[in-house]
């Protein structure tokens, strides 16, 4: 049975068609182009049409709707219908092509395809391989960030005047995942990360931003990869010829006081000042978090989120003074168990001895980890999205959803997750939690 395990249903089962659809839908003014054949697309809409209520997701999406017979004659041909009419009725700045698994076996040159559409359209038509049978939303999410970051045309050389005074930095691997002011809060707080280092935060790869805006990035003088990037730091330097700082996630004291001092040093900002800044952030919220660490200190926190998140909240947890018994790892794609404590250990910190960890649990697996309906809790709280647990013991634990999907919590106040400021109102969402008052 262990060999069958690989086809077990994930708790998150989305494919990197579906991280292409989520992609797409953080670029202001693109289009997704599904080359498939005819099926349940409402459903795979509905996915994030229940997450993000801040903005349609129908409009950046459409479909070939190939039939079998095309399969056989010319697998191209309704591409080659759907894509300039699709242009005519959207006027997308920029269209992004995928495949159904099945398309792409029939080896037709998809990329000579939309080249030759590109010159018709008179927008860029970039072809993305191989998603169909990416292993998560996160690997199909990235292919749409390199694939932007490929269109910028780098080897320009900046001509921002205040290159010099206040250079600008592009972040390159942000997950944007909705509309919602959760979203505008962190960058938001980005900005003021950046601008507190005397730099000022240009194009975000990727947030809500248009096409066009993203072109501008060729300003930046350093450029910030962040987890959800697709491309490491390495090859990301060689893309943008631009240096490069690699950076976790900036979620908890420590996590955003070690992405100051890494992208304070890419920038030439003195290390004096930037301990100074820092020193004056963490005096801010401290007492805040001092506050609700009476309160949590002691509890038994469950994570269950993405690799990088999961670090960022492994730390903030452990400031909180709570005990994390276990962290389930929901993507297959993040680099897992050894990424995870990497990751923590860029911050200073560990995990416990008596942390467990689980990389890429079966839905099956994970409804099973928090025990028997009924039974003693395992747990006080979690940290998790909304994934299929009803009926489980995990519907019984006070619950903070956070990442993607979150169908049952949404902002319509700018609430951060990132940054000082984003610490506390973590903190705070965590009372609200154990108290069960909202």
């Amino acid at each position: 049975m262990s060999g069958l395990r690989r086809f077990s249903l994930a708790p998150l089962p989305h494919t990197g068609l579906f991280g292409v659809f989520l992609g797409v839908h953080a670029v202001g003014d693109a289009l997704h182009v599904l080359h498939t054949g005819v099926g349940c697309k409402g459903k795979t809409q509905r996915q994030l049409v229940d997450h993000d209520l801040g903005r349609e997701a129908h409009p950046q999406v459409g479909w070939t709707e190939l039939a079998e017979e095309d399969l056989i004659r010319d697998v191209a041909a309704r591409l080659r219908e759907a894509v300039p009419d699709l242009q005519r009725r959207r006027r997308a700045a920029a269209l992004f092509v995928t495949a159904s698994a099945a398309v792409e076996l029939t080896s037709t040159d998809l990329a000579a395809e939309t080249a030759r559409l590109q010159a018709e359209v008179g927008v860029p038509v970039v072809w993305l391989p191989g998603v169909a049978t990416a292993p998560d939303l996160y690997a199909g999410y990235g292919a749409v960030v390199r694939a932007l970051v490929e269109r910028v045309d780098w080897h320009r050389p900046p001509a921002d005047r205040e290159a010099t005074t206040h250079p600008l930095v592009s972040l390159v691997g942000y997950l944007f995942h909705r509309y919602e002011h959760e979203q505008t809060a962190n960058l938001a707080e980005m900005s003021r990360l950046v601008e507190g280092l005397g730099a000022r935060l240009g194009p975000t790869f990727l947030a809500g931003e248009s096409f066009d805006t993203l072109q501008r990035a060729q300003s930046a003088r350093l450029v910030v990869r962040l987890p959800y990037a697709g491309v490491d730091a390495d090859d990301l330097g060689v893309l943008t010829s631009r240096p490069v700082c690699a950076a976790g996630l900036p979620l908890g004291l420590r996590a955003t006081g070690a992405w100051l001092r890494g992208v304070g040093a890419a920038l030439g900002v003195a290390s004096g000042r930037v301990e100074a800044l820092v020193s004056a952030r963490e005096e801010r919220a401290a007492p805040r978090l001092s506050f609700a660490r009476r309160c949590l200190g002691g509890q038994r926190l469950a994570i269950l989120a993405d690799t990088p998140l999961a670090a960022g909240w492994v730390l903030l947890a452990q400031e909180l003074g709570l005990d994390i018994p276990l962290v389930a790892l929901l993507d297959r794609s993040l680099g897992g168990e050894a990424s995870l404590r990497a990751q923590v250990a860029a911050a200073g910190g560990a995990l416990s001895p008596g942390t467990r960890v689980v990389e890429s649990p079966t839905l099956l697996e994970l409804r099973d980890l928090a025990g028997a309906p009924g039974a003693a809790a395992a747990f006080d709280l979690v940290v998790r999205p909304d994934l299929s647990l009803a009926d489980t013991a995990w519907a019984d634990l006070p619950t903070l959803e956070t990442g993607f999907p979150a169908t049952h919590k949404h902002f319509v106040f700018p609430l951060p997750e990132l940054g000082y400021n984003g610490a506390v109102a973590l903190a705070q969402r965590l009372l609200d939690a154990v108290g069960g008052r909202y």
